[in-house]
Formats: C-alpha cells, structure tokens, sequence
C-alpha cells in the first residue's frame, strides 16, 4: 500500500536512534569520562596494585591532571578531521573510560569467584579496551585514516596509565601478561571492524563512514555542504509539478509536489518556509501526496526550483466558490472545496494518524475527479498526526470518503467569496512552540462564502501530537468552523534527540495555548477578509530529486554495516568473558 522506497526511508528512520544513544550534553560527558577516570584509579589502587589508599593522594590528582592534558592532545592530533571538537573528544573519552571502569571492577568480581590474586591484568586490558573503542570512533565519526585512529588512540590511555600507577609498576615484566594479551585482541577487533564497517555499503556507497560523518557535520554543526555532495551526487533530474491557487493580492495556496527533506538544514528541508517567503508570507504551503523520494537535495537545486516557478501557467480564473463539503467514514476525513472546476482536497486520518499518503490514493482520485468532469483536483495530505503506513482499511476509508466528498462538490452550487489572511506575526502572544515551528510559524486562511466563514489552519511543523488536530477544531468551533489543521511537515526542525527525530506540534507546548493561537488567527483573518477571485495555476520545473535508489542504497549500507558490527560486538563480548575466566 506504501510506494517503493518508503521501506528503505522508514529503516533509515529507526537506525536514527542509535544517534540518539549517549549523553545528552558535553557536561554529561565530562562528568562520565572524569567520574569513570576517578573509579578505575580508586580500584586500581585499592584492589589490583595493592597500593594501599596512601597513594592516592598523589596519584588520584596526578591521574586526572594527566587525564585534561591529554584530552587538549587528543583533539590537537585530530586537528583537520571533519567533526572534531572538544566536546566530541569529550563523549569518546566518556565511553572509552567507562568501559576501562567496567573492566577493572568486573576484574575484582572475577577475582573473588575464581580465587585468582590481584595484579595489572585488568588494568592493561581495560585500556587496551579503551584504544579499540577510541580507534572505531575516531575513524568512523570523526573521519581520521586508520593509521592515524591507531596512533591518537593510545594517547591519552597511556599518558593516564602511566600517571595513575606507580612507577615501580613500569616495567615490561609487568605488562607482558595475560591482560594484555586479551588487549591486543581488543585493539586488533577495533580495527578490523573499521575496514569491514566502511566498505559494507559497496558498491552503492563507496564509504559507510564518509556518509556518516557528512551526516553528522550537518546535524551537529550545520555545515551541509558534504552532505549535500552526496546527495547531489546520486540524484537525477525530474519533472515536478507545482499547483498554486493564488486569491488576488490576497493569500495563497501552493501544492508542490516535492518532498521536504532529507533533514535538518540539507537540501529542500526548510522548502516549505522558502515557499512562504516566495509568496509575500501569506501562503498555507501544503503537504502534497509525495514521498521522500521526491527530496530536493541541495540548497543550489532549490533555488533553481523556486525561479522556475516564475514560469507558471495560468489553468482557470474565476471569482466564484462552493460552501465546503466535510465527509467522514471511520478514522478518515476528506474536506473538500471547489473554485470554478477545480477541487481542492484535504486528506486526514486524525486522529489515528499515518505515515504520507501513498502516490496510488492521489492517482486514483485525480483520475476520478477527471471523470467527473472536474478540470484539476488538488490532493492534500494534511499530516497532522502521526501513525504508521496506510493499511488496506484506511486506504479504502480515505479513497471513499474523498470520492463523497468530490461527487458532492460537483453537485455544489458556486457563490462569490471573500478571503483574508493572517500569519503568526498577528498573533498578540505566541505559545513558547520552539523546536516545534519552522520559521513560517502558524497561519490561517479564512473563505467566507454564502455568508459564513471557514478556516484552513496551517502549520510549518513535521505532523502534530494526534489529538491536537481535533481539540484545536473543537476549541476554535465555537465561533468559526475550523475545516482542518495541516502541517507543512517541514524538516527544518528535525535532528531533535527523541525517537522520531523531532518534535512534532504540540509535544512539548500546550494544546490550549495553540488552539488560542488559532482562535485569534481566525478570528483576524475572518476581519481582514475581502472579496476575491482565484487564479489556478500549474508550474512544471526540471530540477534534481534524490529518488528511490538513493536511499535504497543509504538503506542497504546501514543494514550491512550493522551486521558486521552485530557480529564484532558479539566476538568482542565472548572475547571479554574469556578474558574474565582466564585472566
């Protein structure tokens, strides 16, 4: 039921959590990596060497002395690498060190079970181990050769091992030892895992890691321009529509059949805001029944985009408009409007929710309103609630209720109208809703026509919490009939830290403060409304899309990679616990 490609999209999609797995902030991460770096020299002290607690006082502050100092070295030799900074050296170290903590407390457990006596093995293992995880770090994230990942990993694990122990521990007898030996596998599978991780994706994406590190340079730091190389690179040219119904001087209502996406700041991901701006901000720049297949992928191919807009045809004129036509069956709304013998659309599955609405759902009606007589029919997918993929019940629903809602339309006498328009800036006080809103915030459009007013209520956010939809309609009903509340989905706002990658509308803000946003939209709108004509236009723009191959091919390489890793950790942990028996 879903068009080719959205599989692949949605796997993308669920390996994004792994990005989310991690401390949240560099002060967690600080506070890991010196809390880790603080227990492995208490037990060492205490437990393996023997040492007694008097040492620790020298010792305790050499370590972490030793510890900074090697953490301003760590990211001096990773100078030039695509995503280094402090605080990223600051989250490897929290995990290499927690892992060196682990090891030498589960030492002692092993210890106590075998009856073995304490010694350095868990101590040199426990780095070894730290160096393995530093080394597929440090080359898959922060982009480093392998050469140069091996030499900067044992940096500060050996600058701290030989300042948190003893020197009369320093020497070779000491450290040739079983540990050890268990380390250098450690070691050995870090950067084997590293080779095989980066060519999984072959032949599609040359690199795993390069794609990775592009993705994390612009999610992190906004700098898209090798993300966009990628994405530039292995799209193709396409023919993309654009329907625009324009009122006058007065609003608009723009249709593009491109995607907004990939994510974050790359490629068409803030379209939706562009559009806003291209139509004097008094635009509802609505959600199209498209896939992300149909993601403009550079900022370049945007802009050549938007200025073939300029070269739009006119289809029909009129001044005049049917009332509305709202049909429900089941979970699915269709709400419909018709200026001369155009149609205009609007698909909800509120509040259930669902993924976009598939290509097959806009074919099958466009062909049916061609046959009804209809000249053009305007498909919108409101996305304002967040579910899963069609299944056959809901198609069916939504395709039949549409096609009601299309016949009724036809049936519909037409009467002059009027139209008015208002943005978020004519809002007195705007609801705390960032992280939320693109930058083209909330919106209304208001018809009045054979003496009543409806709204069409926008927002330039991806989806919405899944009963927002409903309670703003219910809220603002009171005193004018809201038709429907649609999302832009714009991906401006993705990258958020939370398993879908953003924060929908309403998640974080108050239901109650965004229907009053909207209850005073409306009601601005409806005082500004004057009488109008219409004007249908279509624009047909050859640009760069990503296409379905694309992330098919993104998709392949993660899976691959995460099975070469899968079987790494798997050898990894079997090699820790003989280590634990052995040692």
């Amino acid at each position: 039921m879903f068009a080719p490609g959205q599989d692949d999209v949605s796997n993308i999609h669920r390996r994004w959590s792994f990005t989310t797995f991690g401390p949240s902030s560099s002060k967690v991460s600080y506070a890991i990596w010196l809390g880790c770096a603080v227990a492995v020299i208490i037990v060492s002290h205490l437990y393996h060497l023997q040492a007694g607690a008097e040492g620790l006082v020298i010792y305790l502050p050499l370590g972490i002395a030793a510890l900074v100092g090697s953490h301003y070295l760590d990211y001096l030799a990773l100078h030039g690498t695509p995503v280094n900074k402090l605080s990223k050296v600051a989250h490897v170290s929290a995990f290499a060190n927690g892992l060196w903590a682990l090891t030498v407390l589960l030492g002692v457990a092993a210890d106590l079970v075998f009856g073995k006596p304490p010694d350095m093995d868990y101590i040199a293992a426990g780095m070894l181990l730290a160096v393995g995880l530093r080394i597929g770090i440090f080359t898959s994230v922060f982009g480093a050769g392998t050469g140069r990942a091996i030499g900067v990993s044992f940096i500060q694990p050996l600058i701290f091992l030989f300042a948190f122990v003893p020197p009369s521990y320093h020497s070779l007898a000491t450290f040739f030892s079983t540990g050890l030996a268990f380390g250098a596998a450690f070691v050995a599978l870090g950067i084997f895992w590293t080779v095989l991780a980066d060519r999984a994706g072959r032949p599609g994406i040359k690199s795993t890691f390069g794609v990775l590190q592009a993705f994390i340079a612009a999610w992190t730091e906004n700098r898209v321009d090798k993300m966009e190389e990628f994405t530039e690179a292995k799209a193709h040219d396409d023919i993309v529509s654009t329907k625009i119904i324009r009122f006058g001087g007065l609003a608009a209502i723009v249709l593009p059949d491109v995607h907004p996406g990939p994510f974050s700041m790359v490629g068409g991901s803030n379209l939706p805001y562009v559009l806003y701006e291209t139509f004097n901000r008094s635009a509802l720049v609505m959600h199209s029944v498209s896939d992300h297949s149909l993601n403009i992928p550079s900022k370049k191919e945007v802009d050549r985009y938007v200025k073939e807009l300029g070269g739009r045809t006119v289809v029909e004129k009129g001044d005049t408009c049917t009332v509305p036509v709202q049909i429900r069956i089941n979970n699915s709304t269709s709400t419909g409007i018709r200026f001369g013998n155009a149609a205009v659309v609007m698909l909800s599955l509120s509040p259930k929710g669902m993924e976009d609405v598939p290509q097959s759902v806009r074919t099958e009606l466009e062909s049916f309103g061609i046959g009804l007589g209809l000249l053009d029919v305007l498909v919108v997918d409101c996305h304002n609630a967040m579910g899963r993929h069609l299944d056959d019940s809901d198609s069916n629903d939504l395709v039949a209720s549409a096609k009601q809602c299309l016949e009724q339309l036809k049936k519909q006498p037409q009467h002059e109208f009027n139209v008015g328009f208002a943005g978020q800036d004519d809002v007195s006080r705007m609801p705390d809703l960032e992280g939320e809103l693109g930058e083209a915030g909330l919106a209304v459009l208001v018809i009045s026509v054979n003496g009543k007013d409806y709204a069409i209520g926008w927002a330039d956010s991806n989806n919405m919490e899944n009963r927002l939809r409903d309670h703003v309609v219910s809220r603002v009903n009171r005193s004018i009939t809201l038709l429907e509340l649609c999302s832009s989905d714009t991906h401006f706002t993705s990258g958020k830290r939370t398993r879908e990658g953003y924060f929908s509308l309403g998640t974080t803000s108050s239901a109650d403060d965004i229907a009053e946003a909207y209850i005073e939209l409306c009601a601005k709108a409806a005082k500004r409304a004057t009488k109008s004509t219409f004007e249908l236009a279509t624009a047909q723009s050859t640009i760069k899309v990503m296409g379905k191959k694309q992330f098919e091919d993104y998709s392949r390489a993660l899976d691959k990679s995460m099975s070469v890793t899968k079987v790494f950790v798997a050898i990894t942990v079997a090699t820790y616990i003989a280590m634990l028996v052995l040692s």
